[in-house]
């Protein structure tokens, strides 16, 4: 697994341990009516459309954490395109210790392969403009760095994790203050670790208010492709600059051919579709 800064082999452990807890995977009353559950057992996990793989080091703990024994061997890498009806990975050991296991680590894989699937698809639309497929802070509670794991492996780029990573300037902020300038100004000012400063703007007039102070990224939220054109005609190259609001597979080329460098998608993470995967014993 080609692991990002977010995902390292201790929070693995422990998001996946929390998962089979929350299963109560060692309690399964089913499995344990099962005569033949200490037999040993092989089984498939098959890829059941085409997608990005994502997640098989936390399908390989789920399994380890049941029964240190159960093997699950790979074949396909973390972050390769998969064909429906491809082995993604075949498992053996006791069947209990499978069963226990099997939906934690589907779990899983279906979410961060889907979730790469997605950005790889948007990432595609636009590769010849070579603009940024980026990704919110609009994660389901508890599993950003998994979501946003996922949309690295699909090619797209991560933008803030938290609100310590960077100053970003939103409209909110902006309606507090009441004055937009002041507020960047005072940003810039007291900004003494050399936080990245991204500022948000939804009118041209806030824009114009704001384009004389040197901050480095400059938001254009919920405009349509030909005020961004406005927009970056005003700027030119002084700011990195990323669009934002509204923006799907149906209109991101618009976007995309306005030249703006970065283009951010919610929905890549707040509203997931898993990539359909099952587990089959042979």
């Amino acid at each position: 697994m080609s692991k990002s800064k977010l995902i390292t082999s201790g929070y693995i452990k422990s998001i996946v341990g929390a998962s089979l807890f929350e299963d109560q995977a060692q309690k399964d009353i089913t499995t344990d009516l099962l005569v033949n559950k200490s037999s040993i057992t092989s089984a498939k996990i098959i890829a059941n459309e085409d997608g990005i793989i994502g997640g098989l080091d936390f399908a390989d703990e789920a399994f380890k954490q049941i029964d240190k024994k159960t093997k699950l061997k790979k074949k396909f890498q973390e972050g390769s395109s998969i064909k429906k009806g491809d082995i993604i990975a075949e498992i053996k050991g006791l069947t209990g210790s499978i069963l226990k296991s099997e939906r934690t680590a589907i779990n899983f894989l279906g979410l961060i392969s889907g979730i790469a699937t997605k950005t790889h698809y948007y990432v595609n639309l636009v590769k010849e403009y070579k603009t940024k497929i980026c990704c919110t802070r609009k994660t389901l509670p508890t599993l950003r760095a998994i979501q946003k794991y996922a949309v690295t492996l699909g090619g797209g780029t991560n933008n803030r994790f938290n609100l310590f990573d960077e100053i970003f300037i939103k409209d909110n902020h902006i309606s507090a203050s009441q004055n937009i300038f002041d507020l960047v100004q005072n940003a810039l000012r007291l900004n003494r670790s050399g936080k990245v400063i991204t500022v948000e703007v939804d009118t041209l007039s806030q824009l114009e208010t704001i384009q004389s102070l040197n901050f480095n990224r400059l938001l254009l939220d919920n405009m349509k492709p030909d005020e961004i054109k406005k927009a970056l005609s005003m700027v030119g190259n002084k700011y990195e600059t990323e669009a934002s609001g509204n923006i799907n597979d149906k209109n991101i080329l618009d976007y995309a051919k306005t030249g703006v460098n970065r283009i951010s998608i919610g929905r890549l993470t707040h509203s997931p579709q898993n990539l359909d995967i099952s587990l089959n014993f042979n």
